[in-house]
């Protein structure tokens, strides 16, 4: 079993210091964000921010795409059951009548009826460009022809909170559904954080806090705690009853409603692989998944904003935020040697498939990844078995809606 595949892309689609440069642009013309010029000058050094000032494609709003992956998973140790501040998984969401595994069903977040959770089906449509756009899919990554699932890296620490779970007052430059803010920026939510949780612990941040209760997440980008004062670039709340769609940035009003804490504005729990359902042997949701050549300044439905172009992210090439492409369901994943939960997440991606979510160095699926979670990946996940999941047999699936251009300050994106 894997340990040790030390491959970090310390790329970010987007970052505090963009974020700035993005509010004084804003500052500097009628105050809107809406009016403010992106930045468009992607840095690929360790440590840089690629992207623009605005991880949504734009301006200001989604300035908090998170864009970054890990080449790999990196996963130590193995233990017992649940992460940090919580138990046996939540109460809201929905349980899937039918499965990719065993019997017992684990929880998953939306409704039956969300994206998320609505199999591609057996005679998909297809996208016209969906040769053209895996031919390009499967070269674009420096690290290889192959899929990795995130986990200590730029990956999703998720904790779990309940009526007991201490709350903290956090600060976000902005902030979309939940917070509370006159105009989206030094935007605050009262939200529940467990002792001891901590962000992912590269430059995204990530931050995620499912409230079993309220049936509510908690997302955050570039969190910081600083000795109990919780701050972040951008966050956002999620019903985990509703369907896990926002309203368009095309439509949103207020503006910063459309906004997630990934660049392309989905909940950060949606298409995350959890433990239990490794454990279970079912994953019964649509996937997330991040790659280089993301189409940048373009987005369509389930993704609420568009991942800003950088210089692997070009305007003209690429499947957009929203995308979702599947794995080949007439490929017989018995003939590829995979291991249980390499075989659980490839028959995830023939039923249900993944959406294009994010910007990311290499090809990346995203794991569950609080400090305890981490301890029991290694005996749950082998990276060489993801590995042999053919990434030449995906497909992408024909859009369900319209491909919107995210283009705030006029720079002519062009989008389908």
């Amino acid at each position: 079993m894997q340990t040790a595949r030390w491959v970090l892309v310390l790329v970010s689609s987007s970052g505090l210091l963009a974020l700035a440069s993005a509010c004084e642009k804003a500052a500097e013309t009628d105050g809107s964000p809406e009016s403010a010029a992106g930045v468009e000058n992607a840095s690929a050094e360790p440590g840089g921010h690629a992207g623009a000032t605005d991880g949504s494609g734009g301006a200001v709003p989604g300035a908090a795409g998170s864009g970054t992956a890990s080449g790999g998973s990196n996963v130590t140790g193995g233990a017992s059951s649940h992460e940090t501040g919580g138990a046996s998984g939540g109460t809201g969401g929905s349980h899937a009548t039918g499965g990719t595994g065993g019997d017992q069903a684990p929880w998953r977040p939306f409704s039956d009826d969300s994206p998320w959770n609505t199999p591609v089906g057996d005679h998909p449509t297809l996208h016209q460009k969906s040769a053209e756009w895996i031919a390009d899919w499967v070269t674009s990554s420096p690290y290889g022809e192959h899929l990795d699932v995130n986990l200590t890296g730029y990956s999703i620490p998720l904790y779990w909170a309940d009526s007991s779970t201490p709350t903290y007052t956090v600060t976000c430059d902005i902030g979309g559904e939940g917070f509370t803010s006159e105009d989206g920026f030094d935007a605050t939510v009262q939200m529940p954080i467990p002792d001891g949780a901590t962000p992912d612990p590269e430059s995204d941040g990530h931050l995620l806090v499912v409230d079993r209760a309220r049936e509510l997440e908690f997302g955050l980008y570039a969190a910081v705690n600083d000795n109990g004062t919780w701050t972040c670039a951008l966050g956002a709340t999620a019903d985990l009853t509703g369907t896990g769609v926002r309203a368009l940035k095309k439509n949103a009003n207020p503006w910063y409603l459309a906004h997630g804490a990934r660049a392309c504005g989905f909940p950060l729990v949606a298409g995350l692989i959890r433990l239990e359902e490794i454990e279970a042997a079912r994953i019964d949701h649509a996937l997330v998944v991040a790659y280089p050549h993301i189409r940048g300044g373009c987005y369509t439905s389930p993704a609420s904003t568009a991942q800003a172009p950088t210089n692997d992210a070009h305007n003209d090439r690429g499947i957009p935020c929203g995308g979702r492409i599947q794995l080949d369901p007439e490929l017989d994943l018995e003939s590829l040697g995979l291991d249980g939960s390499a075989t659980t997440i490839a028959r995830a991606l023939q039923q249900y498939g993944a959406y294009v979510g994010d910007y990311s160095g290499a090809m990346s699926l995203y794991g569950e990844a609080s400090p305890e979670a981490l301890t029991r990946w290694e005996k749950l996940i082998d990276q060489d078995m993801i590995d042999k999941i053919p990434i030449d047999r995906f497909r992408v699936i024909a859009h369900t809606g319209p491909v919107y251009a995210d283009d705030n300050a006029g720079t002519g994106y062009v989008c389908e």
